[in-house]
C-alpha cells in the first residue's frame, strides 16, 4: 500500500511454507476426520492472499486501508488476507491499550467477511485462540487459552487476539482480527501485567515464520468448522476443543467489562454455553450468567 514498504521476500518465504504445510495437514485430516475435505475447503480462503511489511503502525488498520482500496478500485476485498509485519509502532490491545510490537514477536491481522450469523459469528474468536494454542503446543509450548483469548503460560501472558466490527465505506460488515504473540521480542519492565515471551519459556529463539505458518494451518480447519456448525446447526466440536485448551474451569476469577475502568466482581468460571458465552456463578449474589464480552483476571 502506498507508503509503506513490502517485505517480498518474506512474503515468498511464507506462501512457500504455508503451501508445503498445507499438503501434509491436508492429507492428515482427510486420514482422521470424517468429511475432513468439505471442512477444508470451507476455510481454505485464510491466507490464500498474504502481505508482508517491514513497519507499519497497526496492522489493523493496514486491513481497514486494504479494504477501502479495493472498494476505491472497484474491486472484492479478499475474505482471509492477512497482513503481516515486523514491527508496529502504535499497536494497541482491547479499550486502546498500548501493546509493545517490536521487532521479534509475530504481529498479523487478517479480514473475514462473515459467512455466518448470530449467535455463530462468537465462535470466530473462539477459534483463533484454539488456532493459535494449538500450533504453540505442537511445537512444544504447554499455554492455555484465558477467556476470551488470552493466550497465558503459568499465568504470564504470551499473547493476545483483538477482533472487532469494520463497518466498510459500503455499508459491508467485515470481521478484522489481529494477533499478537511474544516470541523473541523483549518485553519492557513497566508493564502492568505478567507476560512472557516464547523464548524466554524455552531458552532460545524459535522461527517466527514458522509458528506463523502452523497458526494460518489451523485456521484454515477450524474457520471451515465454524462455517461447518452453522449449516448442520451443531457447534460441539469447537466448544469441546476450547475446552480442552484452558484450565479456567471451576476457577474463581475476577471478571469486568473493562479490568480497568470498571468495578471487579469475583466469578467462579462454570463453562461455555453451545455459541461461546461464558457461563459464570457471581460469589456475592450467588447468581448464574452468561456473557458474551468483558475480561477476565487471576485472582
Amino acid at each position: 500500500m502506498e507508503g509503506l514498504i513490502r517485505d517480498r521476500e518474506r512474503e515468498i518465504i511464507l506462501k512457500n511454507m504455508v503451501q508445503k504445510l498445507k499438503k501434509q495437514e491436508f492429507e492428515q485430516k482427510c486420514a482422521r476426520e470424517k468429511g475432513a475435505e468439505t471442512v477444508w475447503r470451507r476455510g481454505e480462503i485464510m491466507g490464500a492472499h498474504l502481505w508482508c511489511y517491514h513497519f507499519v503502525p497497526r496492522t489493523m488498520e493496514l486491513a481497514k486501508r486494504y479494504i477501502e482500496n479495493c472498494y476505491f478500485l472497484r474491486q472484492t476485498p479478499y475474505s482471509g488476507a492477512v497482513f503481516i509485519a515486523q514491527t508496529l509502532n502504535q499497536a494497541q490491545g482491547r479499550y486502546a491499550r498500548k501493546w509493545y510490537a517490536l521487532s521479534g514477536g509475530l504481529w498479523f491481522s487478517f479480514i473475514i467477511y462473515p459467512e455466518v450469523e448470530s449467535p455463530y459469528i462468537h465462535l470466530y474468536p473462539l477459534v483463533l485462540g484454539i488456532a493459535c494454542c494449538e500450533a504453540l503446543r505442537e511445537i512444544g509450548i504447554n499455554v492455555y487459552i484465558k477467556w476470551v483469548n488470552d493466550l497465558v503460560f503459568n499465568r504470564h501472558k504470551v499473547g493476545g487476539i483483538l477482533g472487532e466490527t469494520y463497518l466498510s465505506s459500503q455499508k459491508e460488515a467485515y470481521l478484522i482480527f489481529g494477533i499478537g504473540i511474544n516470541v523473541n521480542n523483549t518485553l519492557p519492565s513497566t508493564l502492568d501485567i505478567p507476560a512472557i515471551s516464547l523464548k524466554e519459556i524455552i531458552g532460545k529463539e524459535l522461527n517466527i515464520d514458522l509458528l506463523f505458518s502452523l497458526i494460518l494451518i489451523k485456521l484454515i480447519w477450524y474457520i471451515g468448522l465454524v462455517h461447518e456448525a452453522e449449516v448442520k446447526k451443531e457447534t460441539h466440536k469447537i466448544i469441546d476443543v476450547w475446552l480442552k485448551y484452558t484450565n479456567i474451569l471451576g476457577q474463581k476469577m475476577y471478571y469486568a467489562e473493562d479490568l480497568k475502568m470498571d468495578k471487579k466482581t469475583e466469578v467462579e468460571i462454570l463453562g461455555l454455553d453451545p455459541y461461546g458465552g461464558l457461563i459464570v456463578c457471581f460469589c456475592d449474589t450467588e447468581k448464574r450468567e452468561t456473557v458474551y464480552s468483558g475480561e477476565l483476571a487471576y485472582i
